[in-house]
Order: structure tokens, then C-alpha cells, then sequence
């Protein structure tokens, strides 16, 4: 099998053979020093430019990162070939989950947190799972209840692009088996509607023999960017046809978003450390002071936060890491991968000098959870909440030490 096909096989065929064709092809790498961490990547089990997880893990080892963390939206599925890849490549593993909340009372006063478009919404994410809750647990079945619902709005707008190609196009739409066969497991998301609406117009496209832009430009009233790749012509649709205020957008229910409460303590469940991903750029109302954020985290139950440092200005990523190292605090980095585009999985600033350090030994605190929790041992937070050890630096250094 030649290097083509072994990269192929990356992300089709069994499990088994992903990871023998990840195997082969870590061998060829041979022994190389590894650094640099991304604690923050999706892959195809939610969305992402990654096909499999050991996809994402292949890019890890080329690109000689010494820790990776996976973190998929609602879903945990891909956790167990993240495991067994990230050891074939010699690479750290970091286990996590991202999920969506309704902060009631920044809901109650308009605050945008978070999310730059909706008051009150906020991304947060369980850094460092260490176990999966029963089936009939609260935590388990807030998730499925969540999964539903935003499986519920995807078939509804799926239905919407339907309707909107045959009034524009004179043609059927993409139907809800075709969205989600893009998915591994069916966790359905909005990306992949728009997906599978591109892949539908391409299919209309090569039977009339037009141009696909063509179609495109009949369907949302402009054309795409001239030279727009596959990635580009994703974004284009799903922002002209499933956005908030375009023809096929659904708005979700009620029970697409528990408290931000409850999604702390769902991810308690989970054995992970609940930790608030700082937007940064563009900067909201409820993140312009980053000691006062900080301060609401903490009243609420959070003491570690996260950060696309590709997404910030150098100056307000500065901002970000300073104000949480006088704390103690963690700060996770990654790049997400949540989009059609491929990127680097070590940006510029995770290289920083005034950065890499407080990132590497971040991350080294997600590794110390997770061991001291695997060993019978507290993690960083307790089941309760509550930190296991009062004192922060303390409490840094504690889960840092045993794994730098």
C-alpha cells in the first residue's frame, strides 16, 4: 500500500484499519522531539475538516505536536480511536466535549457572552473527561434531550432547503439520509445541512450541465467569491441559506439549552473540569473586562477558561493569559477544526514565546487530571464542584508537576 492509499484509509474502511494505515504511517516519521499542545479539535464526529480521528492524530504527528485534545459538540463517540491513535503516534491525549447553555441571567439583561449573536447563549466545554455517565443518569439524559432537539431543528431546516430548491431550482433538495450519512454516528449539525445542500447542487449541476455557481447565484440572489473552493462555497451557503434571518434558518427550542448550571454540572458527570472558552475577538459586553468575566466564572463555579488564540489580537490574548496566570488559572488553547477549511494545528501564538509556556503547563494540568483521576485520586475540581484543593497556585502546581 503506498502513502496515498495508507492516508486513504485514514478515514474509510473499519476502525481497524485506520489505525494500521496510522501505524504505517507513523513509522515512516521515525523518532522526532515533540512540542507544542492544541487542546481543542473536532472531528467528523460532530464537524470538521477531519474525516476520523486518527486523521486529526496523522496531522498531530506530522506536524510534532506533543499533546492533542479532542473536543466534538454533545458527543464522546469519537473518544476511544482518539485514544488508540494518539498512542500509535506517540502523542498526549486530552479527552473533551463542547456543548451549549443559556446563561438566564445574562439572558434576562441582553448580555452577549460567548457567542457574539445570541444574549445570554455560551459556548463551555468539559475539559479533561475521565468517565461516561450511565444511560439513566441526569447528565446523560440532558444530552440526549439537547442532541434531539437540535437534531429536531436540523431535519426542519433540511425540510426548509427542500422547499427552497424547489421554488428556486425546480429540483428536490437534499433529504435528511443524505445529511446524516455525512455523519459517522448522526450527530447532525447545522454544517452538515449545509453540506449536504452543496453536495445536492453539484449533483443538479453536472445534470443540466451548468456550473454549480450558477445554481448557487439563483438560489441566494448573488454569486460566491470568484476562485471560491469547496470550504468557501460551504461557508457561502450556510450563511446565505441556513443563518439567522436567511430563508431556511429554524431557530432552536427550548431544549437545545439547559442552564449553564446544569451544563456544569453535567460535565462534573463526565469527570471533567468545566471550563469557559474566552471568545476574545470580536470582544462582547460580557467579555470587554476580562478581571470582571473572571470574577462571574469563578462565582459560578469555573476556574479554568480557553482560547483560539488564532481568533485574538495579540494584545488581547495578552490580556486573557495575564489576567488568568495572576489567578493561577489554566488557559487551554486550540485551533477547533470545526469548519471546511484545513490549518495548521499549531498556530503562530501557540508557538509564543510569552505564551507556549502557560499553554504547555495548562495542558499539562488537563494530562494531571486525568491521571490522578484514573488512579483513584481527585481531580482538579471534585464531583461536587468544588476545587480539591483550595489554594490555586497550589492547586496549578499540584496537577501540573507529576506530568511535565
Amino acid at each position: 500500500m503506498n502513502d496515498s492509499e495508507q492516508v486513504t484509509q485514514l478515514y474509510g474502511g473499519t476502525l481497524e484499519s485506520r489505525l494500521e494505515a496510522l501505524r504505517q504511517l507513523c513509522a515512516q516519521l521515525g523518532d522526532r522531539s515533540r512540542w507544542g499542545t492544541n487542546c481543542h479539535i473536532h472531528t467528523n464526529e460532530s464537524f470538521s475538516v477531519f474525516r476520523s480521528p486518527s486523521e486529526a492524530v496523522w496531522q498531530a504527528a506530522r506536524e510534532g505536536l506533543a499533546v492533542l485534545g479532542i473536543n466534538d459538540h454533545y458527543t464522546v463517540a469519537g473518544h476511544e480511536e482518539f485514544r488508540q491513535a494518539c498512542k500509535i503516534a506517540g502523542i498526549d491525549a486530552a479527552f473533551s466535549m463542547e456543548a451549549v447553555g443559556m446563561d438566564r441571567a445574562a439572558e434576562a439583561t441582553r448580555l452577549l457572552l460567548n457567542d457574539p449573536d445570541n444574549p445570554g447563549r455560551v459556548y463551555l466545554c468539559a475539559k479533561g473527561i475521565t468517565r461516561i455517565p450511565p444511560a439513566s443518569s441526569v447528565a446523560a439524559q440532558s444530552l440526549a434531550r439537547m442532541r434531539a432537539a437540535l437534531e429536531l431543528r436540523n431535519r426542519e431546516m433540511t425540510v426548509k432547503v427542500g422547499e427552497f430548491f424547489r421554488d428556486r431550482l425546480d429540483a428536490d433538495g437534499p433529504t435528511w439520509e443524505d445529511v446524516r450519512a455525512l455523519t459517522p454516528r448522526g450527530n447532525t449539525t447545522e454544517r452538515h445541512v449545509g453540506l449536504a445542500a452543496l453536495g445536492r447542487l453539484r449533483e443538479i449541476a453536472a445534470a443540466r450541465g451548468v456550473l454549480v455557481t450558477e445554481l448557487i447565484e439563483r438560489c441566494c440572489g448573488t454569486v460566491p467569491p470568484a476562485g471560491a473552493d469547496d470550504a468557501a462555497l460551504q461557508n457561502f451557503l450556510r450563511g446565505k441559506l441556513l443563518k439567522a434571518g436567511a430563508p431556511c434558518y429554524v431557530r432552536e427550542t427550548e431544549d437545545a439549552f439547559i442552564s449553564s448550571e446544569d451544563l456544569r454540572d453535567m460535565f462534573l458527570a463526565f469527570g471533567a473540569i468545566p471550563t469557559y472558552p474566552v471568545l476574545g475577538n470580536p470582544i462582547t459586553a460580557g467579555e470587554r473586562d476580562v478581571e470582571a468575566l473572571l470574577d462571574r466564572l469563578e462565582a459560578s463555579g469555573f476556574y479554568a477558561i480557553e482560547v483560539i488564540p488564532h481568533r485574538n489580537t495579540r494584545e488581547r490574548l495578552a490580556e486573557i493569559v495575564s489576567a488568568a496566570r495572576r489567578r493561577w488559572w489554566p488557559v487551554f488553547n486550540g485551533t477547533e477544526h470545526n469548519t471546511p477549511e484545513a490549518r495548521p494545528l499549531l498556530d503562530p501564538y501557540a508557538l509564543d514565546p510569552e505564551f507556549e509556556p502557560w499553554f504547555r503547563q495548562s495542558t499539562a494540568l488537563i494530562l494531571g487530571h486525568q491521571a490522578a483521576v484514573s488512579r483513584g485520586e481527585p481531580g482538579f475540581v471534585g464531583e461536587n464542584g468544588q476545587p480539591s484543593i483550595s489554594d490555586a497556585r497550589a492547586r496549578f502546581e499540584h496537577f501540573t508537576k507529576s506530568v511535565m
